[in-house]
């Protein structure tokens, strides 16, 4: 008998507890759109980007950030403007969300309906005043030098099966565990240092891990930095990514070497008898 009466006054609790839950309103967020800020003085290449995440402000007060696509219950009615600023998981790392400094906010005067959900598709570009350096693989040269010591190959792909972007995709293939590849991009131009913002990015397909590293050299001094290792992807599922590889903390800690160059380093992983890395819009982004 106790325990029936303990069940009860339990369930009258929980009862009236989710009687004064407040009614909310329902913000339904799906995707960013990435459109072109074009400026033919400064190419910006594709528009690929993975802005997984999105912080959300309501009258100038933050409501959080939220994994996209995204159902968010509002206390609110009425019209109130939201601010939305793309955020991305940071060198790869899922634990690590950080909003994408580059690109702008979105504004919107948003009516809000109790019970109801509205749904937005928020739309954002680039800052006008930010640089890019880009290897996409259409032109006749690549910005990329392979070292003398591979004896894998660089090439170009336009197999329909993977294309996804323009007309080429960057092409290694391994096949014997005494391959090797390794290549830097040959931009050789000065990042800025002292805390700016560097990213650098690309889309990659493979079934093979990369090791990506930071050279940095000039003024007599030379500076191998090995960074981000990006893993293989199973052969029957895997799908075209983009990353985000934050390289602010190198590039501004090697204040006497002015050229910062991207390094990508493959070797056959164990286990395996051949597999493929196919990499393209890579760029090296900056204010």
């Amino acid at each position: 008998m106790k325990r029936i009466t303990l069940f009860i006054a339990s369930l009258l609790i929980l009862l009236s507890c989710v009687k004064d839950q407040p009614e909310v309103a329902w913000l339904k967020i799906d995707k960013w759109i990435l459109n072109t800020n074009f400026d033919a003085q400064n190419p910006q290449g594709e528009m690929s980007h993975d802005f997984s995440q999105v912080f959300v402000n309501m009258d100038g007060q933050s409501l959080g950030m939220y994994e996209l696509p995204a159902k968010i219950p509002v206390i609110g009615e009425g019209v109130h403007e939201f601010v939305l600023l793309p955020g991305i998981i940071n060198n790869g790392i899922s634990a690590t969300k950080k909003r994408y400094p580059f690109v702008e906010t979105f504004t919107s005067n948003i009516e809000l309906i109790k019970n109801d959900t509205v749904s937005i598709t928020p739309t954002t570009k680039y800052y006008s005043s930010i640089n890019f350096l880009i290897e996409d693989f259409e032109s006749p040269s690549m910005q990329l030098e392979v070292s003398t010591e591979s004896n894998a190959t660089l090439g170009r792909n336009n197999d329909p099966e993977f294309l996804k972007w323009g007309n080429n995709y960057g092409e290694v293939i391994l096949m014997d565990s005494s391959n090797l590849l390794s290549m830097i991009t040959t931009f050789n131009t000065v990042l800025p240092k002292l805390g700016s913002e560097v990213y650098l990015e690309f889309d990659y397909l493979n079934t093979n891990s990369m090791l990506t590293s930071v050279i940095s050299f000039g003024n007599g001094n030379y500076y191998e930095d090995p960074y981000i290792l990006i893993n293989p992807q199973d052969e029957n599922e895997a799908v075209w990514k983009h990353v985000y590889l934050d390289l602010k903390e190198i590039v501004s800690y090697r204040q006497t070497t002015p050229i910062n160059e991207a390094s990508f380093q493959f070797v056959l992983d164990e286990d395996l008898n051949s597999s493929f890395f196919y990499i393209d819009n890579i760029k090296l982004v900056y204010p």
